[in-house]
This record gives structure tokens, sequence and C-alpha cells, in this order.
């Protein structure tokens, strides 16, 4: 009898054991808004007419297959397909990263355009990102191949508003970095 006891007490404790680490699944931080269409998906052309966006900060479990990944929001538990746009932790690194990005360190204005998912004139770079996410194009460029890297060296970033809409477009000094027009929804800056 005790020894039946002893291994169900075993195997309990085992079943509440988590995981090791280096599974399949992994926590990570939106690195920026995440724009969520219908059916809950999330996909690299990024469309800012999506109706709705997961913040900058949220915290998601995450398995990858391929240029596919599942988000699952660690807090409300829903599940969100995200299509990466190319296989690789690189790609997906566009989308989320394993720490929370520091957004209190951005003045007031710029926080409120971030919680906003948009950009304006002297924002910088990185702001903009975590704004408004991936653009579609860096230039005439896709970025479905473009790790974040490279979109963060381009000077002309391009964003999706839907299938047949208007564009907006970004434009930043080289020197600076900071936006120095927007073009689209907002209308010129």
């Amino acid at each position: 009898m005790r020894r039946a006891v002893r291994f169900l007490l075993v195997l309990w404790a085992l079943y509440l054991m988590p995981a090791p680490a280096g599974g399949a699944e992994e926590v990570y931080y939106a690195r920026c808004n995440l724009k969520v269409s219908e059916g809950n998906e999330i996909t690299w052309i990024n469309w800012q007419a999506a109706p709705t966006f997961l913040p900058v900060g949220t915290r998601f479990q995450v398995t990858k297959q391929g240029s596919k990944a599942t988000l699952v929001h660690v807090e409300t538990k829903t599940t969100y397909t995200l299509d990466i746009g190319a296989d690789g932790e690189a790609f997906l690194e566009k989308f989320v990263i394993t720490h929370p990005a520091d957004i209190a360190q951005f003045p007031e204005d710029v926080r409120e355009n971030i919680h906003k998912a948009i950009a304006k004139v002297g924002m910088t770079k990185e702001q903009v990102y975590i704004a408004m996410g991936p653009p579609t194009n860096v230039g005439k460029t896709r970025t479905n191949t473009l790790i974040y890297d490279k979109i963060m060296a381009s000077d002309q970033w391009i964003y999706a508003r839907r299938r047949f809409g208007k564009n907006i477009g970004v434009a930043f000094d080289p020197s600076s970095g900071q936006v120095t027009r927007t073009e689209g929804i907002w209308g010129k800056d």
C-alpha cells in the first residue's frame, strides 16, 4: 500500500513540474503594436486598417513552425496566428522579443502616439516601429524577407492600410533618424 501511495505521489509531483527549458514554446513580448485581422491573424503585411492591435509589451507563449507561429496571450489565453513572412528566428524577432520594450523612457506625447499606433514628425525610427510595427515595404523592397536591422537601416517606410486603400508613407532624416514627413491617412505633417 505504501509503495502505491509513494508511486502516486511521485507521479503527481512529476505532473506538477514545469516543462524543461528549451521546449517548443517560449515566452516573448510584443516588440511593437501588433495589428490583428479577422480570425486573430497577424501578418508581416501588418495591415494598418486592422480593427484591433495587441499593444507593445504583451506577453506571449510562442510556438514556431517554419514561417508561421502561434502566439498565445499569457493573460487571456487567446490564440493568434502569425505569418512571419520567412522561416527563421531572425524574422520572428521583427514581431516579438525576449524582454519587454521600455517605452517609459520616451516623452509623454510619443507614448500617446505609440498607444494610438500612429507616427508623427519628430519620432525616431525605434518609436515609429514600436507604434506601427514592421512596414510592408522599405522603399520598393518588400519586408517579408528582411530582418529588423535591415528595416531600421532604411529611411523610407511604407505601410499598407488595407488591400485596396491608400498606403501610409513615413520618411526619416538620414542623419538624425527622425520622421520628417508622413503621408497617407493622417495627411502631410
